[in-house]
């Protein structure tokens, strides 16, 4: 029998007054739309995030107060910026401009992407990764990269908090954020068997490896080098990486924008503990953190979905094309609703008005 896993000593789960409060009681959504969307999930293994962390979770509202580019001093800081930390030949199995689509696609936003990083090559002599660089002034300069290296496997691991230094300097004044990308393995700290990505959004900058997002690898649970490349159908090895690279990236500027992690749905903002748990949740907002992203980028629900199942049928993502069907059909009745209410209140207050100017 398998042992139960509970959430973290002293979380509170969220009853429903809970969740309608953090939503908003102003909120036009559907109880029907809001239904469509999954339940917070309950710990199944002693790594999950809420087997270990104590959320309080973040309403519309705190949103509202706590996110700064609500300011009119941030109204120039309007794209989100992508750089690859990483060759073409690596980067071709991620394709690059299907991901960029994604990202415009899901915070309704432009994404640009800018050349810092080139002629990135390995030296064999000091072992470690170098590149040359390009700041705001467009000077260049040639950088060691902090690397470990495993000689048996030889397998190595950039250090991430090197990459954000780096990026720290050049963000553009326009950029909501700058995100390095990258296909090599990442660490922070010498214990670390890994680390998808790091962010410091006080500095708008984050640094995220889709390198264990293969579904072609296997890795060890014990040591940083360990791990084998396994045989898996060729034509499902791109999707999939798609699929996993465009969870993690919208996940991780979602919070380079404000959203912080989600308690209250099945929602693409909640934390993860490991790889199995982040493979597992959802690719979309729930509508909390819906409605906050709305706020950000003042966007039609109805078009962003049609918009998103577009790239979704294009991709193949049948799990999600189902979802974003159901989704989109519930928000277009409920609109012809709306509308049709607007109307009849319209008609009323004109009738009225007429029914005052008879008896003048």
């Amino acid at each position: 029998m398998s042992k139960k896993v509970s959430f973290v000593r002293g979380f509170r789960i969220p009853k429903q007054e809970d969740i309608d409060a953090a939503l908003g009681h102003d909120a036009l959504f559907s109880n029907e739309f809001k239904n469509s969307f999954d339940s917070l999930p309950t710990p199944t293994s002693d790594q999950d995030w809420l087997a270990n962390y104590k959320e309080k979770g973040q309403t519309y509202t705190k949103f509202l107060d706590e996110c700064p580019y609500l300011d009119d001093d941030s109204s120039l800081q309007k794209y989100i910026y992508l750089t690859l930390l990483d060759n073409d030949d690596r980067l071709s199995l991620l394709n690059i401009n299907h991901l960029i689509d994604y990202t415009q696609r899901f915070f309704q936003t432009e994404v640009k992407l800018l050349p810092l990083f080139t002629n990135f090559i390995w030296n064999k002599s000091k072992r470690t990764w170098i590149c040359t660089t390009k700041s705001r002034n467009g000077s260049t300069k040639e950088i060691t990269l902090r690397t470990r290296y495993d000689p048996t496997s030889e397998h190595s691991q950039i250090c991430v908090d090197n990459v954000l230094t780096l990026l720290k300097r050049s963000v553009p004044p326009d950029a909501r954020c700058l995100v390095a990308i990258t296909l090599h393995d990442f660490y922070s700290s010498e214990p670390d068997l890994f680390i998808a990505g790091l962010a410091q959004g006080n500095a708008r900058v984050a640094a995220f490896s889709f390198f264990r997002y293969d579904p072609r690898l296997k890795f060890g649970d014990e040591f940083w080098y360990d791990w084998k490349m396994k045989q898996t159908q060729s034509k499902t090895i791109s999707k999939t990486l798609l699929l996993r690279s465009c969870r993690l990236l919208t996940h991780e500027i979602g919070h380079l924008l404000g959203i912080d992690h989600c308690i209250y749905y099945n929602c693409l903002m909640n934390g993860s503990g490991h790889l199995k748990e982040d493979f597992s949740q959802p690719l979309f907002l729930c509508p909390i953190d819906m409605r906050k992203l709305s706020e950000l980028a003042k966007f039609d629900f109805i078009q962003r979905y049609e918009q998103l199942l577009e790239f979704c049928t294009e991709n193949q993502f049948k799990d999600e094309i189902n979802l974003l069907e159901k989704r989109l059909e519930i928000l277009k009745n409920d609109k012809e609703i709306i509308e049709t209410k607007k109307n009849k209140n319209s008609d009323g207050e004109q009738i009225q008005k007429v029914k005052r100017l008879k008896k003048k």
